[in-house]
């Protein structure tokens, strides 16, 4: 019997062994990730010369196969700094305008482009496509994260659009943007992290 005990002891050591190499070879098979952020100026609308800013916040990962090469693939952050809106007044009345700065939590998978019609499926080999209907109000955000040519730094462009948004409290209401706004944006750095990226202006703390 002490024999079979030995026996015993050393399948559960070892299938415990093989449960810790299946729970470190798992994570690196997911790839690695990095959180990266994105600025950028909103076109303006006719009745103001500043458009407000926008600020993302985006998880990359890579894979085992292709370790140099990050993806993105989780808007988990949407920052709108000073974005003019035109409210409607009263039946009757003046219209007036305001400014939304708000930031928001999101987990919004991006998923991979396909190629404009005519071209090759090179032509999107590095763009990567969301869209967003807010929570609290009706409005959509939309856009792209790529590479020009599949190469260089990535950037992002797209449009948002505010249909409907009442401030709370005694503020304005049925404000929006007077239809879709086009917006691009470059990545930035946060002041804890170094390199040459500008730090950057909005969600930079985030």
């Amino acid at each position: 019997m002490p024999v079979l005990k030995d026996v015993m002891r050393g399948a559960v050591i070892t299938g415990f062994a093989s449960l810790l190499v299946v729970a470190v070879i798992a994570p690196a098979a997911e790839g690695a990730t990095q959180v990266r952020h994105f600025q950028g100026d909103l076109a303006p609308p006719a009745f103001v010369n500043d458009g407000g800013e926008l600020g993302l916040r985006i998880l990359f990962k890579n894979k085992r196969s292709s370790r140099k090469r990050f993806t993105p693939r989780l808007l988990t952050l949407i920052d709108l700094e000073r974005v003019p809106l035109r409210c409607a007044g009263p039946p009757g009345g003046p219209t007036s305008e305001s400014f939304l700065t708000t930031s928001m939590e999101t987990r919004i998978k991006l998923t991979k482009a396909p190629p404009p019609a005519g071209t090759s499926p090179k032509a999107s080999r590095y763009s990567f496509n969301f869209r967003y209907s807010f929570t609290t109000f009706t409005g959509m955000l939309a856009g792209k994260v790529f590479k020009a040519h599949g190469r260089g730094q990535p950037k992002a462009n797209g449009s948002l659009n505010i249909e409907d948004l009442d401030f709370s409290g005694s503020g304005p209401n049925n404000c929006s943007t007077n239809g879709p706004r086009g917006w691009s944006a470059f990545q930035c750095r946060t002041p804890n992290q170094g390199g040459s990226l500008p730090i950057c202006r909005v969600g930079g703390g985030s």
